[in-house]
C-alpha cells in the first residue's frame, strides 16, 4: 500500500487565485498554470506512479488570501473515489464557528482528517484560538496536518513557521495526533526533537524530500532512526508542487544507495521503507472518523 499523505485539491483560478500561484511555483521551476489538481490529473498522477491512496486536502485561507478549496469539494471527490482519496478537512480558528464547521466536514461530509495553515492565516498553532479546533479533532480522533517550515507565500508571517511552535500543543493534546508538514524545513532538527519528546507528533516528508540534496534527506531519516521516531515518519508529496513518480524514485533510491547516507548510517530496511511509504499512514487514519460517515455524495459548495 502506498499512500500519498500531502495532495492538494483544488484547481487554477477556480480555486487558487493566480496571485497566489505567482507566488508559489517558481520554487518548483514549473509555471503558475501548474498549481492545478483536477480529478482527472490527480488519478492520472497516481495510476502511474503507482499510489494507491492519497490524503486529499481542502485549504481554508480565504480570510487572509481571499480563496479557499472548500471542504464540501473535497468531500465529493472522496465519495466519488472512496478507494482512493483519504479526505481532510480545512478549517480557519481565525473565523467563528471553526470547530462547528470541523465537526460537520467530519460527521456530516465523511471527512477523515484536518489541515490547518496556521502561517498562511498570520497566527501561531498554539494560538488558544485554536484549541477549540484541537479539542474537536482530539474528540473525533482524527489526525491533524499543520503545515510547518517554510513558504514562499508573501503574506504568511514567518514568525510562526517553526514547528517548536506546536510543542504546547502536543502536550495540550497527549491523545490528538499531530504531522508536521514538511519535516518542519529548515528547522528538520528541531521536528525530530519535537516527536522525540511527544509520542503523539508525526511528521510528513513532503516537499523535502523533493528538492532537497538527497544526502539532506538521508541525513533526516538517519537522525530520525536514532531518535526512534522513523516509524512516525510518512512519505508525501505536496502534490501538485512536486511530482509523484520522482518522488518514489528518490524514495527507491534512498532504499538502495549507501552513498547518501552518513557513515554511520544506512539505507532503508524494506520493513523502515513500507512504514514510511503507507504503513505508518495507514495506521494514522485507518480509525480516524469511525462512526461519522456522512453522505455517500455530498453536495459541492459553489463559492
Amino acid at each position: 500500500m502506498i499512500i500519498d499523505s500531502h495532495v492538494h485539491a483544488g484547481e487554477y483560478y477556480r480555486h487558487f487565485s493566480a496571485a497566489f500561484a505567482r507566488q508559489m511555483m517558481p520554487t518548483t521551476g514549473m509555471p503558475p498554470e501548474a498549481l492545478t489538481a483536477p480529478e482527472a490529473r490527480l488519478l492520472t498522477e497516481m495510476d502511474a506512479a503507482g499510489v494507491d491512496r492519497a490524503f486529499l486536502l481542502a485549504f481554508d485561507v480565504r480570510r487572509v488570501e481571499g480563496f479557499s478549496v472548500p471542504n464540501e469539494f473535497v468531500a465529493d471527490l472522496c465519495a466519488r473515489h472512496p478507494d482512493r482519496f483519504i479526505g481532510f478537512a480545512s478549517v480557519d480558528a481565525g473565523t467563528p464557528g471553526a470547530a462547528a464547521r470541523l465537526r460537520h466536514a467530519i460527521t456530516e461530509l465523511g471527512l477523515r482528517g484536518l489541515k490547518t495553515a496556521p502561517c498562511y492565516l498570520r497566527m501561531s498553532p498554539a494560538d488558544p484560538l485554536w484549541y477549540d479546533v484541537y479539542a474537536t479533532a482530539q474528540e473525533l480522533d482524527i489526525p491533524v496536518l499543520v503545515h510547518t517550515g517554510y513558504t514562499p507565500a508573501k503574506n504568511a508571517d514567518g514568525r510562526f513557521f517553526p514547528p517548536r511552535l506546536l510543542e504546547p500543543v502536543a502536550r495540550d493534546f497527549p491523545n490528538l495526533r499531530i504531522i508536521l508538514a514538511h519535516l518542519g524545513r529548515p528547522w528538520t532538527t528541531d521536528s525530530l526533537d519535537l516527536m522525540a519528546r511527544h509520542a503523539n507528533l508525526y511528521a510528513d516528508l513532503s516537499i523535502f524530500l523533493s528538492y532537497q540534496p538527497l544526502a539532506a534527506v538521508a541525513a533526516a531519516l538517519a537522525q530520525a532512526r536514532e531518535r526512534n521516531v522513523l516509524d512516525r515518519v510518512l512519505w508525501g508529496t505536496d502534490f501538485p508542487f512536486a511530482t509523484m513518480a520522482d518522488s518514489l524514485a528518490r524514495m527507491a533510491a534512498l532504499t538502495q544507495d549507501p552513498s547518501p547516507w552518513p557513515a554511520n548510517s544506512h539505507p532503508l530496511t524494506p520493513g523502515e521503507y513500507h512504514a514510511v511509504l503507507g504503513g505508518t499512514a495507514a495506521r494514522l487514519t485507518e480509525t480516524a472518523g469511525a462512526g461519522h460517515s456522512g453522505p455517500s455524495r455530498p453536495r459541492e459548495e459553489h463559492r
